[in-house]
């Protein structure tokens, strides 16, 4: 098994294995760069047969996991009553509930998971709020790696009645939002684990979803989403940047388009960042509430991502925070809207769908747009009943 990572500015160094761990390149400390074939038909690049996220393998780094793969991919459907209520030409639900646990972080867990797997990495672990250290699990188990999830306590619950497992631990922190990751490091480093995921690695999954959109609906020029620390987007334009060195007849989305992106106003740091004309944000700058409106929108990664999201993404984004009285007053036209396109979502779960639809039936939008609304999560999703493992670590 390879990893198809290499410097471009050091092509006659062969990564290690840490370098490749780590996406960086030790000879001139660039990141990696995945080594594409050439340019072809955008049909010769699909394989047919599979689910995301390996449908178009040339555009992974990591090699075909077949017990990582779900069979599915995201369904795309044209909703006529979004359409008629926004007063715009077109609308497709992108839904990415139908993986593994529910949610699109399933994507992300399926890609780092297999690449963990393939570099002989053993013990590794994450921080979540929640959704993101389930999906680690569920592949973690599949891929054969023990993972541990370092979880809020207050989050506990969104992890569901996990099966207990020693192999795939859970770690309640006593901590704010703020210090979960650095205390999450810690306790992984302490204990001889991995911690999962860098920068560029937790973008591979979602860049996945760029080859999904220009496959389905190509004219599409408005991508909406719910955002927290921005890695959604900023995963599609390397998926976008591939595509467009590796499709010989690039067209549609890959030449036009922009992001609309909603986050909830109690957590609204990149939204108040990009709006305020700022090109970075300190640990001060952070708007983390102590009891969040969508706990899985908590995020300290503003400070890390809103310069790559300024140099990255399209001219024509825009950011816009959502009331939450707003996205209460909506909901049973959302829910309308869902059940109209089969789309069954956990309100109790997670709001993030919620959120991104109420901001955009909110919006003024011009008649002629195209838009592609990216359906995160969370389906119901049932854990198999057990006791759990969870041990409590102090702040």
């Amino acid at each position: 098994m390879t990893i198809r990572l290499y410097c471009p500015a050091c092509e006659d160094r062969t990564p290690s294995t840490d370098e490749l761990a780590r996406y960086v390149c030790d000879g001139c400390g660039n990141a990696l760069t995945l080594r594409l074939p050439e340019p072809a038909p955008f049909a010769r690049l699909v394989a047919p047969e599979r689910g995301l996220p390996w449908r178009y393998p040339d555009l992974v780094p990591v090699d075909y996991e077949p017990a990582l793969d779900d069979g599915v991919g995201p369904r795309v459907i044209r909703s006529a009553l979004m359409e008629s209520r926004l007063g715009v030409d077109q609308v497709h639900l992108i839904d990415c509930t139908r993986f593994g646990t529910g949610t699109f972080k399933d994507l992300e867990a399926a890609i780092v998971l297999a690449a963990a797997k393939q570099l002989g990495l053993r013990d590794v672990s994450v921080h979540s709020t929640g959704n993101t250290a389930l999906a680690y699990r569920h592949y973690a188990q599949r891929a054969g790696v023990s993972c541990a999830g370092y979880v809020p306590e207050r989050n506990l619950d969104k992890l569901g009645d996990v099966e207990a497992d020693p192999e795939q631990p859970v770690y309640s922190l006593d901590c704010a939002y703020a210090e979960l990751s650095g205390l999450a490091k810690k306790a992984a480093a302490e204990s001889g684990r991995r911690h999962l995921a860098p920068f560029d690695w937790k973008l591979e999954g979602k860049s996945v979803l760029a080859a999904a959109i220009y496959e389905t609906v190509p004219d599409t020029d408005t991508i909406v989403q719910t955002v927290a620390g921005g890695y959604g987007p900023l995963g599609y334009e390397v998926g976008f940047s591939r595509l467009r060195d590796i499709v010989d007849t690039p067209s549609g989305v890959l030449g036009e388009r922009r992001y609309l992106l909603f986050q909830p106003a109690d957590a609204d740091t990149l939204t108040w960042a990009w709006q305020n004309g700022a090109d970075e944000v300190g640990e001060d700058d952070l708007r983390l509430p102590d009891d969040p409106y969508e706990p899985t929108l908590q995020s300290t990664n503003p400070v890390a991502t809103l310069p790559q999201l300024r140099r990255d993404l399209p001219e024509g984004t825009e950011l816009r925070s959502v009331d939450a009285q707003d996205v209460e007053g909506l909901r049973p036209v959302v829910d309308e809207i869902l059940a109209d396109a089969g789309i069954e979502l956990d309100y109790m779960r997670e709001k993030s769908a919620y959120i991104s639809l109420a901001g955009l039936l909110k919006a003024q939008l011009d008649p002629g747009a195209r838009i592609a609304v990216i359906v995160s999560g969370s389906r119901p999703f049932t854990a198999p009943a057990g006791p759990g493992v969870s041990k409590r670590l102090g702040s």
